[in-house]
């Protein structure tokens, strides 16, 4: 069984941005997890299947049905003392998307991510994810809690991602939408 994920990835200026706040929380507090996958991104859903080539030959007719959507970044959020991230704003579209790519591979996976399922999915863009000790994680909270990171982006491809019993998350394909 592959273990998926379906996200979408920042473009350009936006990306760079998160990077450099990657690279940062790297050089200071020792955080490099969230770069397993080389591309900060909106996560939709995820599961395991038995047939990647199949799904992702099934994923491209939603794909070319997904049209460039916008995302709104607001400030900064965590979930417990494990991921630090980006607030986005949870617009009807992007519930549209999410509810459609939930259906999509709730039919075709298994063990299904249960915090990306439609009543439970919040938005985000991860800066930081499970690595950093307790002081570590306070430090870091201390600094970004208060940035005014504000930012509109179209996002214009979606992807389906493997995880690597290594712990790498690659690209299997992408579709520009």
């Amino acid at each position: 069984m592959d273990t998926i994920g379906i996200p979408s990835i920042l473009e350009n200026k936006r990306y760079e941005d998160v990077t450099n706040l990657w690279e940062l929380l790297q050089k200071e507090y020792g955080s490099v997890a969230v770069q397993a996958f080389s591309h900060p991104q909106i996560a939709f859903e995820g599961g395991k299947t038995d047939n990647l080539g199949q799904l992702t030959r099934d994923f491209q007719e939603i794909a070319s049905k997904t049209k460039p959507f916008g995302i709104e970044v607001s400030g900064v959020g965590h979930f417990n003392r494990e991921v630090i991230y980006l607030k986005v704003k949870k617009t009807s579209g992007l519930t549209r998307i999410n509810e459609r790519i939930d259906k999509f591979v709730n039919d075709r996976c298994e063990d299904l991510f249960p915090y990306y399922v439609p009543e439970h999915w919040i938005p985000y863009i991860t800066l930081e994810m499970d690595d950093l000790t307790e002081e570590n994680f306070e430090k870091a909270w201390a600094e970004l809690k208060n940035s005014k990171i504000e930012f509109k982006q179209e996002l214009h491809s979606t992807c389906i991602v493997k995880w690597y019993p290594d712990g790498r998350i690659r690209i299997v394909e992408k579709w520009e939408l």
